[in-house]
């Protein structure tokens, strides 16, 4: 495998669609626009037909001709290799017949899984804002000490998806509820590239079903389509939670996609299992 320099990043553009469907991958192209960081792969620099996209915050994509049998046995090697990633991965293909090819020579390390996506055209209708039920809480928009906290308290991985919370707010858009305990609710950028940006809830058990996460992301859906960006929702098939939120707030499938993810940690990925109801 060849790892290109930023520079080169736009070499991938022609090759990285999704062959059977129309999803949209906006790690991939949060990457190439060098919005948040990632590494960038390809099988040869002259003419590349296939490579991988790494972000660093976790999401994989491999893109291209499926055939090249000397870039499979490198990127088979790469993706073995845990000291090549931060505690877990999700793959995502072009196309599904990288599946087999890969989940078969990597067999118990990872777990196929399935992922809803949904699109919001630029003439959905947002419904009307929300009047949460509690009244306790007050809308609050990031700033870089709710950033930090956030981090801190509430999402670590954020900081390998952003360098610091100044280059967050620049690029970013995040909302959240607070108590005096600090966050109840938030909805923050978790991918920004390519005219897309595809936003992150979260809601603490013992404060959800009062309208808290519907109301951020209808402010995060406001302020999006003030900066001419597309909302795109990428949730796990089976979190309910997730997948109702996007249909209440107008989203549309685009459809269901199979991945494959890797943890560090086997018992995470038993639980993740029984949670979102997956055979086991």
């Amino acid at each position: 495998m060849i790892e290109l320099k930023a520079n080169e990043y736009d070499k991938i553009t022609p090759l990285i669609a999704h062959k059977e469907h129309d999803f949209i991958f906006v790690f991939v192209q949060s990457v190439i626009d060098r919005n948040q960081p990632g590494r960038i792969f390809i099988n040869n620099m002259d003419n590349p037909t296939a490579g991988l996209v790494a972000s660093r915050g976790g999401k994989y994509y491999l893109f291209g001709d499926e055939q090249d049998l000397s870039f499979n046995r490198y990127l088979l090697d790469f993706l073995a290799n845990p000291d090549n990633h931060a505690h877990f991965y999700d793959l995502y293909f072009s196309s599904n017949s990288w599946i087999s090819m890969i989940q078969v020579p990597l067999h118990d390390n990872v777990v196929e899984l399935k992922r809803s996506h949904y699109i919001l055209s630029d003439t959905a209708i947002i419904p009307d804002k929300h009047h949460v039920q509690s009244g306790k809480f007050q809308l609050t928009r990031m700033n870089t000490q709710l950033y930090d906290k956030y981090v801190q308290e509430m999402d670590h991985s954020y900081s390998l998806l952003w360098d610091s919370a100044e280059m967050y707010l620049e690029r970013a858009i995040g909302y959240c509820y607070l108590n005096e305990s600090g966050f109840v609710s938030a909805c923050n950028t978790f991918y920004l590239g390519g005219g897309y940006i595809e936003p992150d809830i979260i809601t603490l058990s013992e404060y959800r079903n009062q309208g808290l996460a519907f109301t951020l992301c209808q402010e995060f859906i406001i302020q999006s389509r003030q900066r001419k960006l597309i909302p795109y929702w990428d949730c796990d098939s089976g979190n309910e939670a997730s997948n109702q939120l996007a249909n209440k707030l107008g989203f549309n499938k685009v459809g269901e996609v199979p991945i494959l993810w890797w943890h560090e940690d086997k018992q995470v990925i038993a639980n993740y299992l029984v949670k979102y109801n997956y055979q086991i």
